[in-house]
């Protein structure tokens, strides 16, 4: 009786196994399967167990390739994901029917908005609204500057980096110190979000191999207080290319820039956006560039794969 009921375990532990084995095979399986989008594109059922995020940049309206703005929203319906972040620079001059086509535009996209204004939304020849009123125009867009997921996992903040007038030649360049992206960064370090995402016009440094330098004044005040408020990553634009680098300016922290969206000032890197999955269960972070091709945005082979160090 002992022999048998010996034997009836080892059946069964034998049975659990077999199964256990079955149901790992199977879900790798799962996770490796690929699919097709309307864009022709191949997206894994990992992602399924992620958050999607599009980053796009540098639209400029009033220089905007309406063929690729199409584009745009077809391919990020098809994406459809959690949230859309827009780094500044939606017009080129600043004038109220840039704003006005951005608008419309802005209105067609399927999904929640996170948006910061750039250099280029500022009135661009009117010195007195400039001075007085800088990003009023911008402002009446009612665009939202915060954004959580929906488990709460994923913080966003957005602010303004870019200022109308400053006491140096070049008004193109980011202010870091000003208060409304200190206050970005408090909300932030007081968050409980896995991951913290701060996202600016203006990259901290002039990433290598960029055509456009990025030198913003403020870094200091920044710093201090990025030591009180430790952050994951930090989404910017303003190069019109891709880069993803640690700052060394601000203590290591991952930022990662986009091509401009439809700008004809490609400056050497094409049409595109990015679009960011973030891991649900460990930190985890993939980027692929999107870029425009044959009428369309494909996703490109180029990604970004790594752990995030988590801001704690």
């Amino acid at each position: 009786m002992r022999s048998l009921d010996l034997l009836t375990v080892r059946s069964f532990n034998s049975a659990i196994t077999l199964y256990c084995g079955l149901y790992r095979g199977l879900h790798w399986c799962s996770l490796q399967s690929v699919r097709k989008n309307d864009t022709g594109c191949a997206f894994r059922d990992l992602e399924r167990f992620m958050t999607t995020l599009v980053h796009i940049s540098d639209v400029h309206f009033g220089d905007a390739d309406s063929a690729k703005l199409d584009a745009a929203l077809r391919a990020i319906e098809a994406i459809q994901p959690a949230c859309v972040l827009i780094t500044g620079d939606l017009t080129q001059e600043g004038k109220l029917c840039e704003f006005a086509q951005a608008d419309a535009w802005l209105k067609k996209v399927k999904a929640p908005i996170v948006s910061c204004p750039g250099n280029h939304d500022t009135p661009m020849f009117n010195l007195a609204l400039r001075f007085a009123d800088p990003f009023g125009r911008y402002n009446r867009l009612g665009l939202r500057t915060t954004w959580q997921s929906s488990d709460s996992s994923i913080h966003i903040e957005a602010a303004n980096s870019a200022r109308g007038l400053q006491g140096r030649m070049d008004w193109s360049q980011g202010d870091y110190g000003q208060l409304g992206v200190l206050e970005a960064l408090d909300r932030l370090g007081g968050s409980r979000a896995q991951y913290k995402v701060l996202a600016l016009h203006h990259p901290p440094q002039t990433p290598e191999g960029a055509s456009v330098m990025s030198l913003p004044s403020g870094l200091n005040r920044f710093v201090k207080r990025l030591t009180l408020n430790p952050l994951d990553l930090l989404l910017c634009g303003h190069m019109h290319a891709a880069f993803d680098f640690p700052s060394s300016v601000l203590a290591g922290v991952r930022v990662m820039t986009v091509p401009s969206l439809a700008s004809s000032r490609e400056r050497g890197f094409g049409s595109g956006f990015g679009v960011l999955r973030f891991g649900a269960d460990n930190p985890m972070l993939v980027r692929s560039i999107w870029r425009y091709q044959e009428g369309s945005f494909k996703e490109a082979s180029e990604l970004s794969k790594g752990t995030l160090h988590i801001a704690g």
